[in-house]
């Protein structure tokens, strides 16, 4: 069975009655000095390895009343998402500016190459784009804010990659990176744990020195956050200003 128009447009406002019931819920139950209820949060695959993962084990211990629904977006899906009632939090790098929507800073990070350990170019410290010109990129789309900055740097240096391989997956970009000549554009905290291991090596960029990628926590400006949400977030701005600082 299809929709009609009619019933998309009536589906889309039940499941937004729904998500707001839920988290109402929440402030019910708050108010009964227990955490109940759901938080919808939307965020891209870095944000999931270096922080996500890691709060959502400790939040569980501390509010086990708590569930969520976690979705990797890229940045126009979890804007949109916020805006429509999706989504209560999103974390998003370098977020639009939109009048309804507010943003907390939790860490800054550098972009950089990111290159397998055989790659021509993996001993050096510091690189340019003109340098970068004779490899092939495998980058994320378009909808994604990192790329969208990259993009902005690009433009600004008259410098159009030649492109290997477009993806929305960063696991995908990571991994065809690491082999042979190819090359990516990465925050560095997407690819610390590979640095670590030896599958991957980072070199700065000199075009992308001075343009910090921050990421930030994002919800609706004109709406309270659920008690479960706001003790999400704080958890996390909490976690990441104190365990990657080394991204600052």
């Amino acid at each position: 069975m299809i929709l009609t128009p009619a019933g998309e447009i009536l589906r889309d406002r039940f499941d937004g009655v729904l998500r707001e019931f839920s988290r109402v819920k929440s402030h019910i139950a708050a108010l009964q000095n227990v955490q109940a209820g759901a938080v919808d949060v939307c965020c891209f695959q870095t944000a999931v390895e270096s922080f996500v993962a890691p709060v959502l084990h400790r939040f569980h211990v501390q509010y086990p009343g708590v569930s969520f629904n976690v979705r990797m977006t890229s940045t126009d899906e979890a804007m949109e998402a916020l805006t429509t009632g999706a989504a209560e939090i999103g974390f998003i790098v370098n977020p639009p500016t939109r009048d309804a929507i507010a943003s907390t800073p939790m860490f800054s990070d550098m972009t950089v190459a990111v290159v397998g350990p055989s790659h021509p170019l993996a001993k050096r410290k510091v690189t340019t784009l003109r340098e970068l010109a004779e490899f092939p990129f495998v980058l994320a789309e378009p909808a994604f804010g990192q790329r969208q900055h990259l993009d902005r740097t690009f433009a600004r240096h008259s410098f159009k990659p030649e492109e290997f391989c477009i993806t929305n997956s960063i696991g995908l970009i990571k991994e065809v990176a690491s082999v042979g000549r190819l090359c990516t554009l990465l925050p560095r905290a997407a690819v610390h744990q590979e640095v670590a291991a030896g599958k991957l090596c980072t070199i700065a960029v000199k075009e992308f020195s001075k343009d910090a990628l921050v990421f930030c926590a994002c919800a609706r400006s004109d709406r309270t956050l659920s008690p479960a949400a706001k003790a999400f977030v704080a958890i996390v701005v909490d976690y990441c200003r104190q365990y990657l600082r080394w991204t600052t």
